[in-house]
């Protein structure tokens, strides 16, 4: 064997123990680190199946669309609501369609979204969202759905997703 031969054996032992000792650090450094427990901050749902208006001057409840959550001490929570709206043309008379939280079942007054028209020519199809952040709930667990009302049967809404996020305040 030659000089370099020898050379470039003892070269590869250093090169190797060297990256023994880096692994055996790595695993080490890795396997110390807590394990951090994550808790589910955000829920959602989709339906794409229509909701029907019907019967109509009522207000309905999207049980399907029913999403429930805990809150912790000092956690508030966003709400928001989207949708297709579709309206008929209701002659000398309003096709609307309007659209509240119920949380906790109990429907809020307030935000209200509204979609519609008044002694239309033709049918509409809107996009409707709702949204909000409440500050007032308690610790503890709830839940929030929609509740629709219409003032014809053939109005419905589809397409609707409602999301849900708890923020810290």
């Amino acid at each position: 064997m030659g000089k370099g031969s020898v050379v470039l054996g003892i070269l590869a032992l250093i090169l190797g123990a060297s990256g023994l000792g880096l692994g055996g650090f790595a695993l080490y450094s890795v396997s110390t680190i807590e394990t951090i427990e994550t808790q589910e901050t955000s829920w959602y749902k989709f339906i794409d199946t229509p909701f029907i208006c019907d019967p109509s001057d009522s207000y309905l409840t999207f049980s399907t669309l029913l999403i429930e959550f805990e809150l912790g001490s000092n956690e508030s929570v966003y709400f928001s609501f989207t949708s297709r709206a579709h309206t008929e043309v209701v002659s000398l008379d309003w096709s609307r369609i309007f659209v509240y939280f119920r949380v906790d079942g109990i429907r809020q007054t307030e935000p209200i979204g509204e979609v519609g028209m008044y002694n239309g020519n033709f049918m509409i199809n809107y996009m409707l969202h709702l949204q909000t952040v409440r500050t007032d709930l308690s610790a503890g667990t709830h839940n929030v759905t929609v509740a629709i009302y219409g003032d014809s049967t053939v109005n419905y809404i589809f397409d609707s997703t409602l999301f849900v996020q708890k923020v810290s305040t």
